[in-house]
């Protein structure tokens, strides 16, 4: 899943510009040629604004079109009038000066005029609200709304950008620098924010949006962890702020997993493929019946909507597809499930999940030999879902945990006690989530830790999880790019997995320890955890 950090863009819209434009410039004297380019300028520009597009995943609206202008008035604008965005071919020669990053800049632009199109929400009192010690930011209350709507765009402009892989961040100044020198404009314009002033907001906005990139990836681990509460509230506070259909859907999935801790093994035996181990089902739960049937009902309910919401800004979006599709099977409304899965086939055709879940929906309608055909298509492309779910209709024992000798000591990163960071955390960042609940995120050279923290410290969570450049073994010298069963070979089999869209997590309780596998079932990477009985 990928990680989300906004960073600002920026934005330069003057009196001058056409009324119908949001533009980086204001007309001005030079080459005001309409021709059109091609070429192999358009093909790159072309290329990283569709995947910027991916990366909003707002299918609601017809997409814009790109156009590529020789003349040089605006840098780049969005033409509502005519659904465009026109970047000029001098602007994009500014971004290709920048060789290594000349895509990261390019994305910086596109996606500043893409945020015009898409956002339709009052967002420039929340700014001014947190970046109340900006200058710039207090003076936005008396800006002409126009100039509000080109704050946002710089805002969630980089949102978009960063959530496909392209970093602004280190090469923002430079670029703002080199187009108005390009440009050959003044630093103080009238009616605008200083050069110097901008410059300010391009680090004030990526501080404050770095920080809800810690909030999302907390967030997913602590579902992980089986923490779904917690992460609820987590997903809550990003959504107040940045909404996508990845985004919703792994507030969903957080919610479905919840509901299954109110849900009897004995009533659905199977797993769904959300989960692995139904065993895990229950073992803290310990409301009535009533209690946890209605709680059950309320948070399918949500992760229906959450759902449902990702399929609105994109109906082509399969997870969401599949991921409804299992709400509806625990809920047992098998011609809904059967509609969701068929048209989440047409989007992931060769995605063997479908096959889990169709063979659940079999088995739990008493249709067996439906249930074993689906599960043995799925298994042989790999699918331990439907290895396990075999196993369950068959009554075959599951494979016994390795016996391992015995290992000295604890499992550390880095050599890194995470006991010892817990007595007195001091994190490079922390970010408040909610009242009393804090997370927080500290970078090691071949690691990563993150925390999370309620109540005066009385409940927590802290992960710390392998970087792509480390080296280390765990105790039992399991390594990056190591085999899956390697890993039931040294430590068993793991009495909780999760589902990724790319992959799966293993955890072992015991050792806290977990492992990120690839599709092809591969170690990406590991972690250790603690976290509090509450």
């Amino acid at each position: 899943m990928k990680p989300l950090l906004i960073f600002i863009l920026f934005a330069l819209v003057g009196p001058a510009a056409r009324a119908q434009d949001f533009a980086f410039v204001p007309g001005f004297s030079g080459s005001e040629s309409p021709d059109r380019l091609g070429g192999y300028k358009k093909a790159v520009a072309q290329k990283v604004f569709e995947t910027l597009l991916h990366a909003r995943g707002d299918y609601r609206l017809q997409p814009p079109t790109l156009v590529l202008s020789k003349r040089m008035r605006n840098m780049a604008a969005y033409n509502p009038d005519q659904v465009e965005i026109i970047l000029e071919e001098k602007a994009y020669d500014v971004c290709a000066s920048f060789g290594k990053d000349s895509l990261n800049a390019l994305a910086a632009l596109l996606a500043h005029e893409l945020t015009h199109y898409y956002e339709k929400h009052d967002w420039s009192r929340h700014f001014v609200r947190e970046n109340e010690n900006l200058e710039t930011a207090r003076r936005l209350e008396n800006l002409e709304e126009g100039l509000k709507q080109e704050a946002q765009a710089d805002c969630l402009g980089g949102f978009m950008a960063f959530s496909v892989g392209y970093n602004t961040y280190g090469i923002m100044p430079e670029l703002l620098r080199k187009l108005y020198k390009t440009y050959e404009l003044p630093d103080d314009l009238p009616g605008y924010p200083s050069l110097a002033e901008r410059l300010k907001m391009v680090d004030g906005a990526m501080e404050q949006l770095k920080n809800l990139q810690i909030v999302f990836e907390t967030a997913n681990l602590l579902t992980l962890l089986g923490q779904y509460a917690d992460a609820a509230g987590y997903y809550r506070h990003i959504l107040q702020t940045y909404q996508s259909r990845e985004i919703f859907n792994n507030a969903g999935v957080n919610a479905v997993l919840a509901a299954l801790n109110y849900t009897e093994p004995t009533l659905i035996p199977y797993v769904l493929p959300l989960e692995l181990d139904p065993k895990s089902r229950l073992l803290s739960v310990k409301n009535n019946d009533q209690e946890k049937a209605q709680r059950k009902s309320n948070l399918l309910k949500t992760a229906m909507e959450h759902f449902e919401r990702a399929l609105l800004l994109d109906e082509n979006y399969g997870p969401a597809y599949l991921n409804k599709a299992c709400v509806l099977v625990l809920n047992g409304d098998w011609e809904e499930a059967e509609y969701a899965l068929r048209k989440g086939r047409k989007k992931n055709a060769a995605a063997s999940d479908y096959d889990v879940l169709e063979g659940v929906a079999a088995a739990l309608q008493k249709d067996s030999l439906a249930a074993v055909k689906h599960w043995e298509r799925a298994q042989k492309q790999g699918n331990n879902w439907a290895t396990v779910n075999l196993q369950i209709l068959q009554k075959t024992p599951r494979p016994a945990p390795a016996t391992a000798a015995p290992v000295k000591g604890i499992e550390e990163i880095e050599q890194f006690p995470l006991t010892d960071f817990l007595s007195s955390p001091v994190p490079d960042v922390e970010v408040k989530v909610a009242d009393k609940v804090y997370c927080g995120f500290k970078q090691l050279s071949q690691s990563r830790l993150f925390i999370h923290y309620a109540n005066l410290g009385k409940q927590y969570a802290v992960l710390q999880e392998t970087l792509p450049n480390y080296t280390g073994k765990t105790l039992r010298g399991i390594a990056l790019n190591d085999p899956q069963e390697k890993i039931t070979a040294a430590y068993g089999n793991s009495p909780r997995q999760i589902a990724l869209t790319d992959g799966s997590v293993w955890l072992y309780p015991g050792a806290n320890l977990y492992f990120k596998l690839t599709s092809g079932a591969k170690v990406s990477a590991w972690g250790v955890y603690r976290k509090s009985d509450l």
